[in-house]
């Protein structure tokens, strides 16, 4: 059996025996964060610090060229990690004798929803889900595309762990979330999920369902949840709501 561990990069930069500490537990890989979203992480052995908070989604490394005059770029990460921070902690552990991969976030982005709202996910009612990018719209998936290019291969690199690389609905976590007042199931969950940007909606055409219709019914099927009706369960209870045709349609978009 082969064990890693995941580590960032302000595990092992600035505390000089951090690599050595983990290649001491018998890992024999690490998968080290690259591209990775806003946080606040524990880091109870590094000498100086015990909380990290990323302030926002980063690429931990210097971005590359490939981004000048682009509307859609990755951000430079700030204090939590400066400069070339995935290449120091990748260059100490691979020292401390461990293969090194990168770990790359994608569609995890509430900074790229604030200062473009047009890439993020939209549900039936209209409200935007800034942290996660809709991965049907062009621009947003050539986007994440050429991040997953660059930040994967990380010089040194012997692998990759790529991380969200389809839609984030209501149940992922966003900054203070304050939504359990109102416990949906999976079907609700899966409702709330549902994306209306212009690209999902034309997708939605594309398997034959109007999508204001689609909304309206994914309205009205939610509506006695919000009130504490229970809410039939599983992907049985989506097809409930919905319908099993429109179900189906949803799910093949």
């Amino acid at each position: 059996m082969r064990a890693g561990a995941f580590l960032y990069p302000w595990d092992v930069v600035g505390d000089p025996g951090a690599a050595a500490r983990t290649a001491a537990l018998g890992v024999r890989s690490v998968t080290l964060a690259a591209a990775y979203h806003s946080t606040r992480a524990l880091t109870p052995r590094h000498p100086r610090h015990r909380v990290v908070t990323a302030g926002h989604a980063a690429v931990l490394y210097p971005p590359g060229d490939r981004w000048r005059g682009r509307a859609l770029h990755p951000y430079p990460a700030g204090d939590w990690a400066p400069g070339d921070a995935y290449g120091e902690a990748a260059d100490a552990l691979a020292a401390a004798g461990l293969d090194v991969h990168s770990w790359v976030v994608l569609a995890h982005n509430s900074r790229l929803g604030a200062d473009h709202p047009d890439t993020s996910v939209v549900n039936a009612y209209g409200d935007r889900y800034p942290w996660a990018p809709c991965v049907a719209q062009p621009a947003t998936r050539a986007y994440l595309v050429d991040l997953a290019a660059e930040a994967a291969v990380r010089p040194g690199a012997h692998g990759t762990e790529l991380e969200s690389l389809g839609w984030y609905g209501l149940a992922h976590p966003h900054a203070h979330d304050k939504t359990a007042g109102v416990a949906l199931g999976e079907a609700g969950q899966y409702l709330m999920s549902l994306c209306f940007c212009p690209s999902c909606r034309t997708g939605y055409g594309e398997h034959g369902l109007d999508a204001d219709r689609l909304a309206h019914t994914v309205r009205a099927a939610l509506a006695p949840v919000w009130r504490g009706a229970p809410e039939p369960e599983g992907w049985t209870g989506v097809a409930e709501l919905l319908g099993e045709e429109t179900a189906w349609a949803t799910r093949a978009w």
